[in-house]
């Protein structure tokens, strides 16, 4: 057999790298953003009638989806309808994960085939649609999170290679202004959680407000003017092994010291059993990703904010 086939051949069985679409995940990707858009267009169709025309709304879809780029103004463009729709899907998913060209093809297909009219044709296609996006869902999500992590840790690694970025315990990195406030009057913070996927919230923070992880390191966390943190997703579990260790750890030191007390006499009573907390099932739960946090205390007698509501270095 041709040495490159059979190198072909060993390839295909070799184990899709955690942050790789699998081809049925691709195809169901497809299919499902082909449905979308072929109900989307007939929406609107319906909706303007004889106004609608196809050709124009096709043909700005598919420029925009083949570019592989979102538009940053829809309203700029010849069809609107149709580049947010394409928008969407930019933003939504990768383009390496789903055949743009076959999308295109399958959603002629689409609108070619009748609509359902009856009840439980209806029925039927929705549950064969919510069926899709429950597959793509629960094979897409690993996969993104897994990509979130591999630049997640990139993130971390860089830091890692700057003076001004401290390394604190549980994994947690911390850089500081200069400045003379205690982190514990702070009430102002901003945070920026996940990198393919980002929130971002700016509003009041108070010290309770910080994660467990920056909380039990108060003693390294030196008066600044704002601390900035990056708490990584194993942060986490990091403090959950901390405390148990340290409640094992109170609990062998009471055993000693009942022992020394006691020598050879036995304990009158039968010590409890300390309560344990169930174990999660992590197989129910999503990690969460790495968030950046940065905090500091407003100055009531600037004339302005010393510092902006919105972190200007993005992740």
């Amino acid at each position: 057999m041709n040495r490159f086939i059979i190198t072909l051949l060993l390839a295909s069985q070799l184990p899709l790298h955690a942050q790789e679409v699998s081809a049925e995940l691709r195809s169901n990707i497809s299919e499902l953003i082909s449905i979308r858009v072929a109900n989307r267009q007939r929406s609107i169709a319906d909706s303007l009638g004889k106004a609608f025309r196809p050709d124009i709304y096709r043909e700005q879809f598919n420029k925009v989806l083949l570019g592989g780029t979102p538009v940053e103004n829809d309203d700029a463009t010849d069809c609107p309808a149709a580049t947010a729709m394409a928008n969407g899907i930019l933003k939504q998913f990768d383009p390496q994960d789903y055949d743009a060209a076959g999308i295109l093809q399958r959603v002629e297909t689409h609108l070619a085939t009748p609509a359902p009219e009856t009840e439980e044709e209806m029925k039927k296609a929705y549950e064969e649609y919510e069926k899709l996006t429950e597959q793509v869902q629960k094979g897409y999500r690993p996969v993104l999170r897994a990509r979130e992590h591999a630049k997640e840790q990139e993130i971390l690694r860089g830091n890692a290679e700057r003076s001004s970025v401290v390394q604190l315990d549980f994994g947690v990195q911390m850089e500081v202004e200069p400045g003379t406030d205690t982190i514990r009057k702070l009430n102002r913070g901003t945070t920026e959680t996940g990198i393919a996927y980002y929130t971002r919230t700016t509003r009041r923070m108070e010290w309770n407000d910080l994660p467990e992880a920056i909380r039990l390191q108060e003693d390294k966390l030196p008066a600044a003017r704002s601390w900035t943190f990056w708490v990584p997703t194993e942060a986490e579990q990091k403090v959950a092994e901390f405390k148990q260790q340290r409640l094992q750890n109170e609990e062998n030191r009471r055993a000693e010291l009942m022992k020394q007390l006691l020598g050879n006499r036995k304990p009158t009573t039968t010590k409890k059993p300390v309560a344990r907390a169930e174990a999660k099932d992590d197989t129910q739960q999503e990690e969460r990703p790495m968030m950046k946090i940065k905090v500091w205390r407003d100055d009531p007698k600037a004339p302005v904010k010393t510092l902006p509501d919105v972190v200007s270095d993005m992740i």
